[in-house]
């Protein structure tokens, strides 16, 4: 028996190279993210999750123009996102290729309804409430980059999301992923959509192939709110009665499918009001506390870097020096967010990375001139436990690595033995001074996290030490 020609099966294969490319270059650069660090600085801010997340978090002008840009786009062109830019549509479509050559099932039409947008609107309530676990779990960027760094929550979560994609195709995409539940909305009414002809016989070959479940044969007609512009129907026409063309006049949509309105007078609320609340509202969990975490240069605060960030681990990867790391902590306000430990690892004195690739804004950009007298945490210094005190013995392993000249050797108790000594007002919290103290299990010298970073009122030069050679550190 003759092979039916498919006319227009080479356009799939040029989106799945594209959306294949995307995923590739996603896993490339979170490999080694201090030899691809630009990939990791202008890939974030391309994702349509994190662009909706600045939208409904802060609304900076950067963000509500790139916004508009997306969704002129799709308006115009549908979800082209999903379809060529979405790492994780990437990686569903490819088990649901898998899952059509291993088991040839097929994907039935499922009408729309309006339950599916229940999932997406209150993730994007509690992002806007300043709750952000639900979005950095389901947001396809932020369930990638950061399911690595993440205890077993979020890895159980992307291993979910990827058994249904083998099982169902996009199902996630419509029902429960925020960033498709926004673009196809958008999409509903693109200018430029997949359109049956009249030409159709009815084989039922677009439907069975069709991941997102939008086509149906019986009505010929399918809904390009929920198409994720895969091309698969396209490639196994058998006539080409498929095509991307203009619509010129409302087309037909599949049966029992209705608008969404109440899901989209939900985001148009969401989006009201993230410009009329103020972020010290948002960020509700927040209580009081004894103690804060040392949080990254520009988080400002534990509200800002709660009400903002997507926990998609961008800045921790970024980190040259590993000083960045998912807080440990069980508090929700607290959890997984990116906080410096400086046990591990210090914050360089020239390095602004983490604020560079940030693509939410949940680090403010600050200039490497602006880091030198941005105050990060406290400085505490404990000399009975301090080895030159305690062991008779010279160190000054603080002060060696002290950028600023906070911590400095002088004569103290023991003559011609310096002690280290402190000018707060110099101090950064950088954590360079504890990471090299040698006393364990708790240093001599060490940095407590702030409630608001601020900059420093002044600079001074850095004090001049006494004039002899310190031994070698004895660690």
């Amino acid at each position: 028996m003759q092979k039916k020609p498919r006319p227009h099966r080479s356009l799939v294969w040029v989106r799945r190279a594209a959306a294949t490319l995307v995923l590739a270059l996603l896993a490339w650069g979170l490999s080694s993210p201090g030899q691809h660090s630009a990939i990791l600085a202008y890939f974030p801010k391309t994702q349509f999750g994190q662009i909706l997340a600045g939208l409904v978090s802060s609304g900076a002008l950067s963000v509500v123009l790139l916004f508009l840009a997306y969704a002129l786009l799709t308006y115009v062109f549908g979800r082209f996102f999903c379809a060529f830019l979405c790492p994780l549509g990437a990686a569903l479509d490819l088990l649901a290729l898998l899952r059509r050559k291993a088991r040839p099932r097929r994907f039935a039409f499922k009408p729309g309804a309006l339950w599916r947008g229940f999932a997406p609107i209150a993730i994007l309530l509690l992002l806007w409430a300043g709750v952000t676990l639900p979005f950095g779990l389901l947001e396809p960027y932020s369930l990638l980059a950061g399911k690595s760094l993440s205890p077993w929550l979020p890895s159980v979560t992307l291993a979910i999301v990827l058994v249904s994609g083998y099982l169902m195709g996009r199902a996630f995409c419509n029902s429960v992923c925020p960033a498709g539940f926004v673009l196809g909305l958008i999409a509903r009414d693109s200018r430029f959509r997949l359109r049956l002809s009249e030409g159709c016989v009815s084989c039922g070959a677009c439907e069975r192939v069709c991941p997102a479940s939008c086509v149906s044969v019986k009505d010929k007609a399918l809904d390009p709110g929920r198409c994720v512009l895969c091309l698969e129907c396209v490639s196994v026409c058998p006539n080409g009665s498929l095509g991307y063309a203009w619509a010129k006049r409302p087309l037909p949509r599949a049966a029992s499918e209705r608008r969404p309105f109440l899901a989209g007078l939900g985001l148009a609320a969401v989006i009201g009001a993230a410009y009329a609340t103020p972020e010290h509202l948002r960020a509700g969990i927040i209580r009081e506390r004894e103690t804060y975490p040392v949080l990254p240069p520009g988080a400002m605060s534990l509200a800002h870097l709660n009400a903002h960030c997507t926990l998609c681990h961008t800045c921790v990867r970024a980190c040259p020096n590993e000083a960045l790391h998912p807080c440990p902590e069980p508090d929700p306000a607290l959890w997984r967010k990116p906080v410096l430990i400086a046990a591990k690892g210090f914050c360089q004195y020239d390095c602004i990375e983490c604020t560079l690739v940030c693509p939410t804004k949940a680090l403010v950009s600050i200039t490497v001139d602006e880091k030198h007298v941005f105050r990060l945490a406290q400085v505490r210094l404990k000399l009975d436990k301090c080895i030159v005190v305690t062991n008779r013995t010279s160190c000054g392993a603080c002060a060696e690595l002290c950028p600023t000249g906070a911590v400095y050797m002088d004569e103290g108790r023991v003559p011609n033995r310096p002690e280290p000594f402190l000018k707060e007002e110099l101090c950064i919290g950088c954590g360079a001074c504890q990471k090299s103290c040698p006393v364990a299990p708790m240093p001599a010298i060490w940095i407590s996290g702030l409630k608001y970073q601020d900059m420093l009122a002044k600079r001074l030069e850095r004090p001049e030490g006494p004039d002899e050679v310190l031994e070698d550190f004895p660690f």
